[in-house]
């Protein structure tokens, strides 16, 4: 114990003392801290990934509204989805589907 008290007087009173103190802040900082470098780096990738994520779905979510909105307010629009997505017809006629 006393040698070890020996070298941190010896670090923090040679001219080196506020660069070895500011050197071993800046190892605890990045390994052992709870807030370290290296796990705010991961937090902030997974944040941006989040972010991007939820652009694409509010994109989705608008085009989806403006879809339904379409689909409520036209009717030509609304036959026109029933035949094309569900296969509706008319009972007096023949529709024909084709695989692109």
């Amino acid at each position: 114990m006393d040698k070890i008290l020996v070298y941190i007087k010896y670090f923090a009173l040679s001219k080196y003392g506020y660069a070895s103190i500011v050197l071993i802040f800046l190892i605890w900082m990045s390994f052992f801290d709870n807030n370290n470098f290296i796990k705010r780096w991961r937090l902030h990738s997974e944040n941006s990934k989040l972010m991007r994520e939820n652009a694409k779905y509010s994109k989705i979510i608008k085009d989806n509204e403006l879809k339904t909105n379409a689909l409520s307010t036209n009717r030509d629009a609304l036959e026109k989805y029933a035949r094309e997505v569900y296969g509706m017809k008319s009972p007096d006629e023949d529709v024909f589907l084709f695989d692109e």
